[in-house]
């Protein structure tokens, strides 16, 4: 009779044990965000999304790759509450979807192009001139590498990158020696170990070492290079929009600036 009594109190006990942790499961489950952003801003973003998380106890997941991967599983319904990408004409495509609120676009940052060089380059480079220094260039670099340009097809900065040298090296002196890379690691071992020159992001070369920044490119050779935050529809949108406020507070802004972007 006593192992009975013992026996339907650890069943009652596990039981109320099972109840109380359903309600807590099912709100941290939707106490949570995600947040897919262009690969480019991996760093800041994924920092923004820390001190988020830790402010608000929210669950804030983050996912980076490739726009056009992006563009994929954002048609697929991949579940995402906030996108931040560089391509406008894409957020006016998701707008005319429906597949966002028509408010929430926001601009939060801002990237520059800049010229790179191996650290013990002693190119000299004026961005007012409106050309790059095409025939300094040329004789400095290692026959075997070359200019390091970004591939369109996997990193945002390439089309820009593209752009700039159409305006700055009009006479294409530079085609023969233009290598598009597909990763950002590369260029920059191609850069420090190789002795290359390139264009990259200003942004990407924060906290790296082994080359020298030589100076921003003129900023009319390419397209302002900036990006759009927005609340992806769905039903998570009142934290997605309150993610878009902290987007706005100084310590986010605080968080882009340390990370290269420029903010307005």
């Amino acid at each position: 009779m006593q192992h009975r009594c013992l026996l339907k109190c650890v069943s009652l006990l596990l039981l109320c044990g099972a109840l109380s942790v359903l309600p807590v499961s099912s709100a941290r489950a939707l106490n949570s965000l995600t947040v897919m952003s262009d690969n480019s801003m991996s760093l800041a973003v994924a920092e923004i999304a820390r001190n988020y998380s830790a402010r608000r106890n929210v669950v804030v997941n983050t996912s980076f790759s490739v726009p056009s991967m992006q563009e994929a599983q954002i048609a697929e319904g991949v579940a995402a509450d906030i996108l931040i990408t560089p391509q406008a004409q894409w957020v006016d495509t998701l707008k005319t979807q429906g597949l966002i609120d028509i408010y929430s676009p926001m601009v939060i940052a801002q990237n520059k192009l800049v010229l790179v060089g191996p650290s013990e380059s002693q190119l000299r480079y004026n961005p007012e001139s409106n050309t790059l220094p095409t025939a300094a260039i040329i004789k400095d670099i290692d026959s075997d590498m070359g200019f390091v340009v970004a591939s369109p097809e996997t990193l945002i900065e390439g089309g820009y990158s593209k752009e700039a040298l159409r305006s700055l090296d009009s006479g294409d002196y530079l085609a023969p020696y233009t290598l598009y890379i597909k990763h950002l690691g590369s260029m920059f071992d191609m850069v420090s170990r190789h002795g290359a020159y390139g264009i990259f992001l200003y942004s990407s070369t924060v906290n790296r070492s082994g080359f020298k920044v030589l100076g921003r490119l003129p900023e009319d050779a390419y397209r302002p290079i900036q990006y759009t935050a927005v609340v992806i529809a769905g039903e998570n949108m009142d934290e997605a929009r309150r993610f878009m406020d902290y987007l706005k507070s100084p310590e986010a802004k605080a968080t882009l600036k340390n990370n290269g972007f420029t903010i307005e």
